[in-house]
């Protein structure tokens, strides 16, 4: 395993000698998940992506989706060409697991455009924590079993990498509704864009259950008002810190950071532990923000 290695400083010429086959399987990891953003980005129409303006901003719906729909089928391709090298099964066995993560990933944004269409905008933290689930544990975890597929059998490590990836991939989506509210001038992001496009996000689910009557209402009605963003992001704002919502979100951050962690340590072979630590340390490596009081918030 020469992946947990290379996370090492000593051992950067780890990487470069991996065999073309393995470097082709772990870019079709990267090719699904560009054509995820693609789609992903036309669903909720944003407008920046990578500090850019989105692909379908630029050239149309129409072409984004092509563009996407090639690089999913090139993501496949990518790896059904090896099982000369890797072997038939190995092959076989990568392609289902690939196609199994697809299938949540869009069951999970189905579940959040289901919610945006609904009329009762409620939801709990449960519900936001199974959307989060499904939306981005698949991508690690498929990622992690195609590297210790292709090193042999991986019949012991299969709950173990599906328990890691699911503790990684929350924490992960968390921080990115935090990134949502401080902004990020690199990516021209929009703070608070969550609100205006009305996603399913925790802080959302945490406001609603101890929020007063009045911001439960006042929240559902001004989620996704886009001819007054700036209102109603400021006034979200408000009613979050009122609730404590940005702090309960970073300990929750923090819950699920140990646990991946946790988890981590505890795993075998060393290089596996190793990579997997590297993991939480890079993907979950984050500064908790404080949000700044709006002032007086009813």
């Amino acid at each position: 395993m020469q992946g947990g290695h290379a996370t090492q400083l000593a051992d950067v010429d780890a990487l470069p000698q991996l065999p073309d086959p393995v470097k082709r399987v772990a870019m079709a990891m990267e090719v699904f998940h560009k054509a995820s953003l693609v789609h992903d980005d036309i669903e909720d129409d944003d407008t920046y992506r990578y500090g850019r303006e989105t692909l379908h901003r630029r050239y149309g719906v129409a072409t984004a989706i092509n563009v996407g729909d090639y690089l999913i089928g090139l993501g496949y391709r990518l790896v059904s060409r090896e099982s000369r090298a890797l072997g038939a099964e190995v092959v076989a066995d990568i392609l289902d697991r690939l196609a199994q993560a697809h299938q949540k990933l869009t069951e999970g944004q189905g579940a959040e455009l289901a919610w945006r269409d609904a009329v009762d905008k409620g939801i709990g933290s449960l519900d936001a924590l199974k959307i989060y689930a499904l939306k981005t544990a698949p991508a690690f975890e498929v990622a992690l079993y195609a590297g210790l597929r292709m090193a042999g059998p991986v019949d012991g490590q299969q709950e173990l990498i599906a328990q890691f990836s699911r503790h990684l991939g929350v924490a992960f989506q968390i921080i990115n509704d935090l990134k949502d509210w401080e902004g990020d001038d690199d990516n021209k992001r929009v703070r608070g864009q969550d609100v205006v496009s009305a996603r399913p996000t925790l802080l959302l689910a945490l406001a609603l259950e101890t929020a007063t009557p009045e911001q439960k209402a006042e929240l559902r009605h001004i989620l996704g008002d886009k001819a007054n963003s700036g209102r109603a992001v400021r006034r979200v704002r408000q009613i979050y810190t009122a609730n404590k919502v940005f702090a309960k979100a970073e300990a929750m951050v923090q819950k699920f950071r140990d646990r991946a962690k946790a988890i981590a340590e505890n795993a075998a072979p060393d290089a596996l532990r190793e990579l997997l630590c590297f993991l939480v340390d890079t993907v979950l490596d984050r500064d908790p923000v404080h949000m700044p009081e709006p002032g007086r918030a009813a």
